[in-house]
Order: structure tokens, then C-alpha cells, then sequence
């Protein structure tokens, strides 16, 4: 047993370096699906994450930004209406909210952003799919995404 995980983790890291970038994103969550480790979306690891720049650190108390401000113009934004929505990732990077964004429009999926403030003034991106009639439908969406990609999304109430 121990032969064959090493034999498949073998190949999965031969698949990734072999790959393109797509490929080597989905040759690393299958590595990690047959390790049986949790990989969450908001996960960031060197090989899927975008590039990140440095800004200088600021004294004192973090400036509380509007939510609508304090979203990037490029991310796309919440649908009209109310109802039900899929959450796959909150993440603390834009950009890595942006490389998110782009990978579910890839997968067929029409992915939109919102903001949330924490209590310590951090601004977290919030990528959600769908904007569903009912929290059944909102709950087959999640089965397919935890089913396709192995993630743990959950279902959220858009009022």
C-alpha cells in the first residue's frame, strides 16, 4: 500500500513539472486528493498563487475602507436580487481573489466578488457562484463543486 501512494505521489509531481500551469494546478489538487488532504480553496500554495506586491506598512490603526471602495475595480461584482449563493473561497488577497475569479470563469462558472470587514479593520474577498431561487438549489451546486473539484464550499443567504 505505502508503494503505491508513493508510486502516485511520484507521478502527480512528475505531471506538474511536466505541465503547464493549468495542468499542474489540477496534477496538485489530484495529488492532494490522493494523499487524502484537505485542500481548501482559499489555500494559498506557491505554484497556484499570483504574484504578490508588497506595500509599506502603515502606522497606527488600519483606515476602515467602505466595502464597495475597497474592492479592486476588475473583480466582478454581486448579481441583482436576492436569494442563495455558493461560497468557494474568502481570501485576504485581491489578487488571489482575481486568480480565482478567472479560474471558475474557466471552469463555466460566473463567479462575483463582495467584501467583508473583520472587527480588526481586515478586508477579506469573498468569491461566490450563483445567485439561486432556493437553498436547494444553491445545496446541488455545492455537491457538484465538492464532487469535481474537492473543495469545501458552503451555501450563504443573500438578502
Amino acid at each position: 500500500m505505502k508503494k503505491v501512494l508513493i508510486l502516485l505521489a511520484s507521478a502527480a509531481i512528475l505531471l506538474t513539472l511536466a505541465c503547464s500551469d493549468d495542468k499542474k494546478e489540477e496534477a496538485a489538487r489530484l495529488e492532494q486528493e490522493m494523499l487524502g488532504e484537505d485542500q481548501r480553496p482559499d489555500t494559498v500554495s506557491p505554484d497556484t498563487a499570483p504574484p504578490t506586491t508588497t506595500e509599506p506598512e502603515t502606522a497606527g490603526e488600519p483606515e476602515a475602507v467602505p466595502e464597495e471602495e475597497a474592492k479592486p475595480v476588475g473583480l466582478p461584482s454581486q448579481p441583482m436580487g436576492s436569494g442563495y449563493a455558493v461560497q468557494v473561497a474568502s481570501c485576504p488577497s485581491s489578487e488571489y481573489a482575481e486568480h480565482l475569479v478567472g479560474l471558475y470563469q474557466k471552469r463555466g462558472y460566473e463567479p462575483w466578488v463582495t467584501t467583508y470587514t473583520a472587527d480588526d479593520g481586515s478586508i477579506y474577498f469573498r468569491v461566490r457562484l450563483g445567485l439561486f431561487d432556493s437553498a436547494s438549489e444553491a445545496g446541488k451546486m455545492k455537491q457538484e463543486l465538492h464532487d469535481k473539484y474537492s473543495i469545501d464550499p458552503w451555501v450563504d443567504e443573500i438578502l
